[in-house]
């Protein structure tokens, strides 16, 4: 963990990590032997440059790591200064990142902000406690290095702001226990958040974010990613979508999404339709299903169901429509009930099944919808 070189991964790129977690994508990027330095933190301001480490000529530091423990705010900026050498002849150094740990029992509160920077050198933060400004943002990153936050723990903003990550191309990773108290801002560059826990999570959205890639567990998203560009949910993973999502996402074979709205998504895993989901699926541009890919349809009580609206062009792309019926009964053979309304309808589904044991499922294919009717099974295949 002792590097933050910039890591914008591909899609290729994140995926050729296999099993392995997209938080350790991020921090397993090549080094040099390190010179790590430990400080504890913070020190005294007035007494800070009496306790500068002593740093042999020729220095080659990779990274100065500070441990918090429960205290005030912290100006990392203080460190980056702290470890430079005297100007004497023959003497450089090196410095590439500062590492933040903050333990799940530590509690590192601000008069203004928890954690500063005005963006000195890169920031690798990983909060597994409580970090929080009383009257500023939780933690402010400024200039244009590109940082990396790990939060298992809780970030809290007095001003309504709980993360501000400056320029360059920022990476954030939530965990599981992982909460905000106020929003979240990537600021400038190209940046990304990473929902990796196979715990699974909730997370409340965040602002100039242009990469959304849910790696691992259950997570519902309860804030919007309008600055999304390209997101992905990958294999063994689940986004439940309560809100809205920029750009295009796709669904990996063995992911699942469900709800919310987003501008363009192609699935090659499970796209879900419950009527017990909170918000209703809406594709605002298109959606493409993979031949792979499975779209489930549930029936409710009383045949309550969720309709997919896609309001340019849908490509059932020769998919498989699973149909689950939670009471079935009669008063199906009496309703038609609308899966897909979309602008403009491109292919049909390849497979059709069921959890039917008295009942069949029959498909009607419009220019801009699917519609399910059901009929009594004959009676030598029930």
């Amino acid at each position: 963990m002792s590097s933050i070189s910039s890591y914008l991964p591909t899609l290729g790129a994140l995926l050729a990590y296999g099993t392995r977690t997209l938080a350790q994508a991020v921090q397993e990027t090549p080094k040099p032997a390190p010179l790590d330095h430990h400080l504890s933190a913070p020190p005294d301001p007035k007494s800070e440059l009496s306790t500068a480490p002593v740093l042999p000529p020729n220095t080659s530091l990779r990274s100065v790591s500070i441990t918090l423990n429960n205290g005030t705010g912290l100006n990392i900026d203080r460190f980056a200064k702290l470890i430079t050498p005297s100007n004497k002849p023959a003497t450089s150094l090196s410095l590439h990142t500062v590492e933040i740990n903050n333990s799940a029992s530590a509690k590192t509160t601000g008069p203004d902000h928890g954690l500063h920077t005005a963006g000195l050198m890169p920031v690798w933060l990983e909060n597994q406690g409580l970090i929080a400004g009383k009257r500023g943002a939780g933690v402010t990153f400024n200039g244009d290095k590109s940082d990396v936050v790990i939060n298992a723990g809780l970030i809290a903003g007095g001003n309504g702001v709980a993360l501000e990550m400056g320029g360059g191309d920022d990476v954030l990773i939530v965990r599981g226990g992982g909460r905000f108290d106020g929003t979240i801002d990537g600021g400038s560059g190209t940046n990304q958040v990473i929902l990796d826990d196979t715990k699974g999570g909730h997370f409340n959205g965040a602002n100039q974010m242009q990469h959304l890639w849910v790696g691992a567990g259950t997570w519902t998203l309860t804030g919007a990613v309008d600055s999304n560009q390209q997101g992905e949910v990958y294999s063994g993973a689940t986004l439940i979508n309560q809100s809205r999502i920029g750009g295009s996402m796709k669904v990996d074979a063995g992911g699942t999404y469900r709800g919310g709205t987003v501008d363009n998504l192609r699935v090659a895993g499970h796209l879900q339709l419950d009527p017990a989901t909170q918000t209703q699926t809406r594709i605002k541009n298109d959606l493409h299903l993979e031949k792979q890919s499975t779209l489930g349809f549930t029936v409710g009580t009383g045949q309550a169901h969720r309709t997919l609206k896609v309001d340019n062009a849908a490509n059932l792309g020769g998919g498989t429509l699973n149909i689950q019926v939670q009471n079935e009964s009669d008063e199906l053979l009496t309703r038609q009930l609308r899966i897909v309304n979309a602008k403009a309808l491109e292919g049909q589904f390849g497979t059709v099944t069921s959890n039917l044991k008295t009942l069949t499922p029959e498909l009607t294919y419009t220019p801009t919808g699917v519609f399910v009717g059901f009929k009594r099974k004959d009676p030598a295949l029930a």
